[in-house]
């Protein structure tokens, strides 16, 4: 199972080192995107991954820098040389693609663009659902991330080995620590309290606005330490950072998380292929 990250970075904010989340899965001739941010397929064509090539995407939620991506696939192929791409994803993606679709459609300019993006099939795959998905064995939990959304972690199996992804997500051992049990890696999002300090300095936050926004942080996302605590609890060998601030320092990330977790922690960057 390979695994190349096209984008690891998180929110907002334009980072020119990172797209946003994004991750490529190949195993057994199958070819499966964890999440589809804006700028990942720049990153797919860059490691010399082909879009036409992909046949299912997976959303973790539908917060923009996990999917608005799915708007590129669609459109953004000249010629589309392989069938649709089946889209699994969590309550609500089934009207979230009928908007991507319907904009799809609006740009395709040949009948044969607009019969291919007919064919694109949208299943829900809710908290607790297990099923296959072309060679692979997925199974899906709720996380908690915001009130509005269903976000859902997926532990994915196949050839022998099996991951974990968080997509976003506050501490939650007590969903991830089982989930992740037995897997290879890990694959949870992380920041610091450094680089929120560091992005609130830049930004000129009054001492209220930089207190908002690291409230507003710690009550959607997990530390860098506190992923460490996932990791220790789940008994992984490796522990992968991802969704990134543009504010972040490797080493910091690195420090806070073996504080907490003995294994190995790796920093994801775009361009970065994991053999798991």
């Amino acid at each position: 199972m390979l695994v190349t990250f096209c984008g690891t970075g998180a929110g907002g904010s334009v980072n020119p080192a990172r797209g946003n989340s994004s991750l490529h899965l190949a195993a057994e001739g199958f070819e499966l995107l964890l999440d589809a941010g804006p700028g990942f397929m720049e990153r797919m064509t860059a490691g010399s991954l082909d879009p036409n090539a992909v046949r299912a995407v997976l959303f973790s939620h539908l917060h923009f820098d996990h999917a608005a991506g799915i708007v590129e696939l669609l459109t953004r192929t000249i010629v589309h040389t392989g069938p649709p791409p089946r889209i699994y994803g969590p309550r609500g993606t089934d009207e979230y693609m009928a908007s991507a679709l319907a904009f799809a459609h609006l740009n395709a300019t040949r009948p044969e663009n607009h019969q291919w993006l007919d064919g694109v099939e949208v299943e829900l795959t809710r908290p607790g659902d297990a099923r296959e998905i072309g060679p692979l064995a997925v199974e899906s939990r709720e996380v908690p991330h915001v009130e509005y959304l269903e976000c859902l972690a997926r532990r994915i199996s196949g050839g022998g080995r099996t991951l974990v992804y968080t997509g976003d997500t506050i501490l939650a051992p007590e969903v991830l620590a089982p989930l992740a049990d037995g897997a290879d890696v890990l694959i949870h999002e992380a920041f610091t309290d450094a680089a929120l300090r560091r992005m609130a300095a830049a930004a000129a936050m009054t001492p209220e606005r930089a207190d908002g926004f690291a409230a507003a942080i710690h009550g959607s996302h997990t530390s860098a330490a506190d992923a460490g605590r996932v990791a220790r609890a789940a008994g992984v060998p490796r522990l992968v950072l991802t969704h990134l601030l543009a504010a972040e320092r490797e080493e910091e990330l690195i420090a806070e998380a073996e504080r907490e977790f003995g294994g190995d922690v790796l920093v994801a960057a775009d361009g970065l292929a994991l053999e798991i």
